[in-house]
């Protein structure tokens, strides 16, 4: 499919309808200029992606955070805005939460379908989130979209070298090689950023841990297999109840039993207080035989 082309759609309770159709207009609710949805129905994301799209009309393509939902990323903060690309003609603007951005440099390879709506590409859709501020917010949304997609790195590297003059370029190339589609949060992806940007070493993710028998007794989100360190970062919906403290006092010990130093961090703590994240991490990997210029 090339840039500018794609089939018209609709879903049974996302209706377009012209100015005459007054039985629609009079029985539905208008989301956009000549779409309507039926009465009481709640839009999912794809939905509301669907809606403004429809109203773009042909020509019309769905970029950036919209791009990656519709690829199956997992976001909880992406917004109420639309990101649309369309071409040159006319303006970009910004309306009804639908953001348009005019372009020639959309190229048709960069175009998939996804449910019969036309999508910047996993490639396309990485290169346009990754040169975003903040780094650590991109590189959330890289993983994300890792996870969901068969997004290929080597060939994202070729396509960020064929644009070396791009806003953002030189975030872009720095975060290629931390996407890590084994990330299961935006907030792991964050403390692996902060742990990265605190010069220490690249942590494996998702570090099973099992004791003798064999049993899973921990995961954890970030660690050190050779120092045996761990390291969690925990949701403000997580690991607050007297229950969940239980659980992971529980936790701790087992780990322990099998040598294991676990450490916890919060956003409470991540967000003012980086650099004594990272210190109380190197401390933890000095202890266990870590050296800094390794």
């Amino acid at each position: 499919m090339t840039f500018g082309e794609h089939p018209l759609w609709g879903e049974a309770h996302i209706i377009r309808a012209n100015a005459h159709a007054h039985d629609v207009r009079r029985d539905h609710h208008r989301l956009h200029r000549g779409i309507y949805v039926e009465p009481g129905i709640a839009l999912s994301p794809v939905d509301v992606i669907r809606a403004a799209a429809m109203r773009a009309g042909p020509g019309a393509v769905v970029a950036g955070t919209s791009a990656a939902v519709l690829h199956g990323a997992k976001f909880n903060d992406t917004g109420d805005e639309v990101e649309l690309i369309r071409d040159l003609s006319g303006q970009g603007r910004t309306r009804n939460d639908v953001h348009i951005v005019r372009t020639d440099g959309l190229e048709p390879g960069m175009i998939d379908v996804v449910d019969g709506i036309a999508v910047t590409s996993p490639i396309r859709t990485a290169y346009d989130l990754g040169r975003r501020t903040p780094a650590w917010m991109a590189l959330g949304r890289l993983d994300a979209l890792a996870a969901a997609t068969d997004l290929h790195v080597g060939q994202l590297w070729s396509y960020v070298r064929d644009h070396p003059r791009t806003k953002g370029i030189r975030q872009m190339r720095e975060l290629v090689p931390l996407i890590d589609a084994n990330a299961e949060s935006p907030g792991e992806s964050w403390l692996r950023w902060v742990m990265i940007q605190g010069k220490l070493p690249k942590p494996e993710t998702q570090i099973e841990i099992r004791n003798a028998r064999g049993e899973l007794i921990a995961r954890f989100d970030l660690g050190y297999r050779r120092y045996k360190v761990g390291i969690d970062y925990d949701g403000v919906d997580f690991h607050t109840s007297p229950t969940d403290r239980a659980h992971d006092r529980r936790r701790d010990l087992a780990v322990r039993n099998r040598g294991w130093e676990s450490i916890r961090v919060d956003s409470a703590t991540l967000s003012p207080h980086p650099d004594r994240v990272i210190r109380t991490i190197a401390d933890a990997l000095v202890i266990r035989g870590y050296r800094p210029s390794e």
